[in-house]
C-alpha cells in the first residue's frame, strides 16, 4: 500500500477521532421529584434536611414567632422516597435551652440542648418511624465546649474540653447517671474523633498529643459501662499521624486509615494504612501524595507538568518530596470490594465579620464569627478490604469558597462508577469516575423551580448530600418567581437528584482518563 496514502489515513483518522463527542450531550443528572416549602414572614426560621436512605428524609424547621412568646417552635417532617409527607410532629423548646448538636442514628435522631452558665443539659430523642418524641434531662459539666455528640444504645456521648483538657461524658438516659472516661483529661491532648462500634459495644477515643516535642497518637477503647478496655498507641520516627478512622475486622483485629504530616502539625503530607493485631499496630504503609497517580489533576496542563517533573527530579536525586496540604477527611465509605476515602484540600480565607449559625447532624449548632474556607480540589481513594491501597483519583473545585468548614464534595457509587457532586451558586457540579479513570468530565446542572413558569431568581445556602441508590439530595434557599422584575417568593427547597449511567461505557475511555485536566 502506498507509504503516503498510509499517512494521510492516520491523520485523517487521528483528527476523525478528536472530532467525536466522548459522551452524549444529553444530561445525566436529573430532578426527578421536588419539595418546595414557603419560608414565613411572620418568623424566623432555620432548615434542615437528614438523609434517611431509602426510608425517606427528616425535614426540621425552627423558629421563633414575633411574638411575646419566648419558646423556640421545632416542626420535624418525615417524607417518604418520592417526597410525600408521611407524619408530622411538633416540639415547643423552653427559652432556656439552646440547641448544640444533633446525632443521626440508625432508628432515632438525637439533638442535644443546653442551658447556658449552668450544667443542665437536655436529650431529645426522635422516632424516624411514627415521629413520637421522649424528653431526657442530665446535668453533665458547666462551661464544656461540646465538639461532638453521639449515641450508643441508651447512652450519650458528649466529647469535647473541659478547662482546654479533652474529655468525654456518658450518660445513661434510663438511670440519669454521668460519668467521665478515664485516662483523658491531659494536657497537650487534643480530641481526634469519637469512634462506636454498636455491634461490639465498644467506644474507642482517638486522641494526639505533644509530649516532650513528639506526637502520640492513641487509641483509647472502652466497654459499653466506659471501662478502660486497652490503650494503642502509634508512632513512627519521621512521620506523625493527623487522623485515623477504624475498620474492625474482628474484635482483636481491624485496620486504621487516615492522613499524615512530617512533625506535629496539621499539614498532611500523604495518608497512611496501618494493621492493628491484638493491640499492636504493624508498620503503616505511607503514601505521599506525590505518590498518587491523579492527585495533581486540579492544576492546568502546564503547571501540573512542571510540578511532576519538580517531583520526577528530586526522586532521581534520592531528595523527598514533601507537600502541606490542609485536609478535610469524610468519614469512609465501605462496600463489599473495598474501603473508599474522600477528602477535600482547602485553605483557610479572610475571617468573616458576620456571625454564622451551623448545624445538623455532624456539626455544632453555634454562633460564632468564622474564617472562611477555599477549596482547591478533593481526593478520592480506594482500599482493598484487607487494606492496601489499590487506586485514586481526584475532582477540580472551581471557586468554592465557605464560611464554615464542611464536606462539600459528595460522592454514591452507580452501578461500576462513582459520581462525584458538589453544590455551588445554585448549579451542581459533577464527574463520573470509574476508580482511577475519569469517565465523564466535569458537568455543571442547575437546580430548576418546581413549575415550570416559575424561574430561579436568587440562590443561598445550597447543600448537597446522597441519598440512596443513585440518589442525591439537594437542598437550600431559593427566590422564585415568574419574571425577574418581580421580587418573588422565597422557597425552601429539597430535590431529588438521580444520575443516569446507562451511556457511560459505550466509547473507549482510555485517551480520555490519561488526559490532564
Amino acid at each position: 500500500m502506498n507509504i503516503r496514502f498510509l499517512h494521510c489515513l492516520r491523520i485523517y483518522l487521528a483528527v476523525s477521532l478528536s472530532l467525536i463527542p466522548l459522551f452524549s450531550a444529553v444530561a445525566q443528572l436529573q430532578q426527578s421529584d421536588r419539595l418546595e416549602i414557603p419560608t414565613s414572614s411572620s418568623a424566623t426560621e432555620q432548615f434542615e434536611v437528614f438523609s434517611l436512605g431509602e426510608q425517606g428524609i427528616l425535614s426540621v424547621i425552627r423558629g421563633n414567632e414575633y411574638s411575646t412568646n419566648r419558646n423556640e417552635t421545632w416542626q420535624f417532617v418525615k417524607y417518604d422516597t418520592t417526597l410525600k409527607a408521611v407524619w408530622r410532629t411538633g416540639y415547643k423548646l423552653d427559652f432556656r435551652y439552646i440547641p448544640v448538636m444533633a446525632y443521626k442514628g440508625e432508628t432515632n435522631g438525637y439533638w442535644l440542648f443546653a442551658e447556658p452558665d449552668t450544667d443542665r443539659f437536655l436529650f431529645l430523642q426522635l422516632n424516624y418511624s411514627d415521629g413520637s418524641i421522649d424528653t431526657f434531662k442530665g446535668s453533665l459539666l458547666s462551661g464544656v465546649d461540646v465538639q461532638q455528640f453521639k449515641v450508643i444504645g441508651s447512652k450519650a456521648l458528649v466529647s469535647g474540653y473541659y478547662r482546654s483538657r479533652p474529655v468525654v461524658i456518658v450518660h445513661s438516659f434510663f438511670d440519669h447517671t454521668t460519668r467521665v472516661l478515664p485516662g483523658l483529661f491531659e494536657k497537650n491532648t487534643e480530641l481526634n474523633n469519637v469512634d462506636i462500634n454498636e455491634i461490639d459495644g465498644y467506644i474507642n477515643v482517638i486522641t494526639y498529643a505533644y509530649r516532650k516535642k513528639n506526637c502520640v497518637f492513641e487509641i483509647k477503647t472502652y466497654n459499653y459501662d466506659g471501662k478502660l478496655l486497652k490503650k494503642t498507641s502509634l508512632s513512627d520516627p519521621r512521620n506523625s499521624f493527623i487522623s485515623g478512622q477504624i475498620i474492625p475486622l474482628n474484635p482483636d483485629d481491624s485496620y486504621l486509615i487516615g492522613n499524615y504530616s512530617v512533625g506535629c502539625t496539621q499539614y498532611s503530607q500523604g495518608l497512611y494504612v496501618t494493621h492493628i493485631d491484638h493491640d499492636t499496630p504493624r508498620e503503616p504503609q505511607f503514601i505521599e501524595f506525590s505518590e498518587l497517580q491523579n492527585f495533581f489533576n486540579y492544576m492546568k496542563p502546564k503547571r501540573r507538568e512542571r510540578m511532576l517533573e519538580k517531583i520526577g527530579k528530586r526522586k532521581s536525586l534520592g531528595k523527598e518530596n514533601r507537600f502541606r496540604y490542609r485536609l478535610l477527611v469524610h468519614e469512609l465509605i465501605q462496600t463489599e470490594k473495598e474501603i473508599v476515602l474522600v477528602a477535600e484540600v482547602y485553605y483557610p480565607n479572610q475571617r468573616s465579620s458576620s456571625p454564622i449559625i451551623a448545624g445538623g447532624m455532624s456539626r455544632p449548632y453555634v454562633s460564632r464569627s468564622l474564617e472562611g474556607y477555599r477549596y482547591t480540589h478533593a481526593i478520592v481513594c480506594g482500599f482493598d478490604r484487607s487494606g492496601k491501597f489499590i487506586w485514586d483519583n481526584c475532582i477540580t473545585i472551581k471557586d468554592l469558597t465557605s464560611f464554615d468548614l464542611q464536606e462539600m464534595v459528595q460522592i454514591t457509587p452507580v452501578d461500576d462508577y462513582f459520581v462525584l457532586a458538589y453544590p455551588q451558586e445554585g448549579e451542581i457540579h459533577t464527574e463520573v469516575i470509574s476508580r482511577d479513570k475519569v469517565v465523564v468530565e466535569s458537568e455543571k446542572f442547575k437546580i430548576n423551580a418546581k413549575s415550570e413558569k416559575d424561574k430561579v431568581l436568587n440562590n443561598e445556602d445550597g447543600y448537597l448530600s446522597p441519598w440512596y441508590g443513585q440518589y442525591f439530595l439537594a437542598y437550600g434557599m431559593q427566590r422564585i418567581g415568574s419574571s425577574s422584575i418581580v421580587q418573588g417568593r422565597e422557597v425552601f427547597y429539597i430535590n431529588k437528584l438521580t444520575y443516569k449511567t446507562e451511556d457511560i461505557g459505550k466509547v473507549d475511555t482510555k485517551e480520555e482518563a490519561s488526559r490532564p485536566r
